[in-house]
């Protein structure tokens, strides 16, 4: 009975093996790591695995990625002040949508922070009526 390997493990093995090589070592590891792709017939799950890959990097690095949603841009400030309370190595993605009214909404891995306006309301509402 073959085991299935999930894309999760690839990228995990792929990081512990590239982790430090450079040209011709990392050139010649990522050649092996495309054949076993093949080999368990994920070659064309390649781009998920990447992103895999990405994540888990980041995650072993300590980068923490948010992505802040905003009714309008918010100027450099107030970024850095929001970005310094998830650490010192952080990613931001900015999103404007207009349709959270106002506040912020910030997102990072499973968890959201929802502080915008729209979702005040919403809550206001609920409880009123009840």
């Amino acid at each position: 009975m073959k085991r299935k390997i999930s894309n999760k493990q690839l990228a995990e093995a792929l990081y512990q093996i590239t982790r430090g090589l450079k040209k011709e070592g990392l050139t010649q590891a990522l050649r092996s790591f495309v054949t076993l792709l093949m080999r368990f017939h994920k070659l064309k799950q390649a781009r998920r695995v990447i992103d895999e890959f990405i994540r888990y990097s980041k995650k072993q690095e300590g980068i923490v990625e948010i992505e802040v949603t905003t009714a309008r841009n918010l100027d450099d400030g107030t970024m850095l002040h929001i970005k310094k309370a998830f650490g010192t190595k952080v990613e931001e993605e900015s999103v404007v949508d207009e349709n959270i009214l106002g506040g912020v909404k910030i997102k990072t891995g499973d968890k959201i922070l929802d502080a915008s306006l729209k979702t005040q309301l919403i809550n206001l509402k609920r409880n009123l009526a009840n």
